[in-house]
């Protein structure tokens, strides 16, 4: 949960799945047929899925999106379940697209060209979770997590490492070196309730400056320059009660905030063999971002009676605000999709896309050789498919659509792939639409306070901490509106 001074007690592979691990997005449209919309085109959900269906629209279009997004985590650790919600207001999408296209009786290949320019929202990070463990709870105390990190820490110049947990725990008095020099915490002896609020916030959002032509109304190329800006926050409280031992309870605060921006390139192709069928592929590059990171950590630690003479019974220490800066580079993405065309009916449409988590790579001055290995260890491969379909009923639309992103653990005893099932409704007229779209994901996650430590420590009674794990049940429902008009 912290880390020094230098090097921020964030930067792991929790950051680097966090901003690799997308949502599909765009407008209210693209979001009702489920994502599905690479091999589709002719809409403003193109910029974040390929950039070649810009090639397909005939008129200039300005979109604007507004969105509402519900969130619910149900969290289980040790048998005990407690649910937290947030909800919250956003605009998740806006784009003007400008066409300028030959009449059908004027000469050239090249029928028409578009440029563009979109925002998507990519991670809506806004969510509240909570835990809360009670019973027989053996080996799982803070404090002796605590000691054994001091237990392992270098001790330079006899001095715990600056800015850490360790030396919160020790200038609160949770912990104390015995005459060996071995550290030890006062509530080693019982088994303690703990719970954790952890609150988060922000956003993943990208801007896509993307162009795409029409090549005799049967091939569509696109290319796109992705500038992705990144706000995240998350505050975690986590108490722990003692009562029957020398500390009555003990409260760890940390806040993160992470800012950043990122850049990437996306490009693509549509080809039209018939009209009934088209077939679409688009590669994005890798997005390189460059993040900062600011925390700041306390520990505060009420006791039965004073630690020592002279000493409060009411204990509070605060780490340094720290800042870190550093790269993350996230996975490259590939993608293929179909779209059969029913007559003016309506048609169906499906995606593929394949992307490798464990090539996350995390880099600054300081060496990041063990995160990274980490990553490589941690995640793999993953297939996200989605497929959608719309209706076509004089002016009105209907739509409906189901994705499923793959898990992106190697070795997990949770399935972690996410399940979204999508519907839409939609309203078009020569210069004006509307569209609405209802999103229902689910997924699950599991989340530990801290990790598991091992030391080979035969002069310590307690070498050996195994952390607890915490199994979260996430259901989002996002509801999206888009006003549009073709000019």
């Amino acid at each position: 949960m912290l880390g020094s001074a230098g090097k921020g007690f964030a930067q792991n592979e929790v950051d680097a799945l966090r901003y690799s691990r997308t949502d599909f997005g765009g407008t209210a449209r693209t979001m009702g047929l489920g994502g599905a919309n690479v091999a589709l085109g002719g809409d403003a959900g193109s910029f974040s899925s390929n950039p070649a269906g810009l090639g397909l629209f005939r008129r200039s279009e300005i979109t604007v999106s507004a969105g509402f997004n519900a969130n619910e985590v149900n969290s289980t650790v040790y048998g005990s379940e407690a649910m937290n919600s947030r909800n919250n207001l956003n605009i998740p999408g806006f784009s003007a697209v400008f066409t300028t296209r030959k009449a059908d009786d004027e000469e050239g290949d090249w029928r028409s060209s578009t440029f563009g320019i979109g925002y998507t929202r990519q991670n809506n990070f806004n969510q509240r979770s909570f835990y809360r463990a009670t019973g027989q709870l053996e080996n799982l105390k803070f404090g002796e997590y605590a000691a054994q990190l001091a237990n392992g820490d270098p001790h330079v110049n006899g001095e715990l490492t600056y800015n850490t947990l360790q030396e919160l725990a020790y200038k609160t008095y949770l912990i104390s070196p015995e005459d060996d020099g071995y550290y030890i915490s006062p509530n080693l002896v019982a088994s303690n309730i703990f719970e954790e609020n952890i609150q988060s916030s922000g956003s993943q959002n990208q801007w896509d400056f993307a162009y795409g032509a029409s090549f005799r109304d049967k091939l569509f190329l696109g290319a796109s320059i992705g500038l992705t800006n990144v706000r995240f926050k998350q505050t975690r409280t986590y108490l722990e009660e003692a009562p029957a031992t020398d500390i009555n309870s003990l409260t760890l605060r940390d806040e993160l905030r992470t800012e950043g921006t990122g850049i990437s390139l996306r490009v693509g192709a549509i080809y039209k063999p018939s009209d009934a069928l088209r077939l679409g592929f688009s590669v994005q590059t890798p997005t390189w971002y460059n993040l900062t990171d600011r925390f700041d950590t306390n520990l505060a630690v009420n006791f039965n009676q004073a630690p020592e003479e002279g000493a409060s019974v009411n204990q509070f220490f605060a780490a340094d605000p720290g800042e870190y800066e550093y790269n993350l580079t996230t996975p490259f993405r590939a993608s293929g999709g179909a779209a059969v065309f029913i007559g003016k009916n309506g048609f169906i449409t499906a995606d593929v896309e394949y992307v490798d988590y464990s090539n996350a790579r995390l880099n600054a001055d300081d060496s990041f050789n063990s995160e990274n290995q980490t990553i490589r260890n941690v995640y793999d491969k993953a297939l996200n498919f989605r497929v959608g379909a719309e209706a076509r009923l004089d002016i009105f639309r209907v739509r409906a659509g189901f994705a499923q992103h793959g898990d992106p653990f190697k070795n997990s005893d949770v399935d972690q792939a996410k399940t979204f099932l999508t519907g839409g409704l939609g309203i078009r007229q020569s210069n004006f639409f509307i569209d609405a779209a209802l999103v229902y994901s689910k997924y699950n996650s599991v989340y530990s306070p801290y990790t598991n430590l091992e030391f080979d420590n035969p002069a310590s009674e307690f070498y050996q901490i195994s952390a607890p794990s915490v199994k979260n049940k996430h259901e989002n429902t996002n509801f999206v509106a888009t006003v549009g008009w073709n000019f």
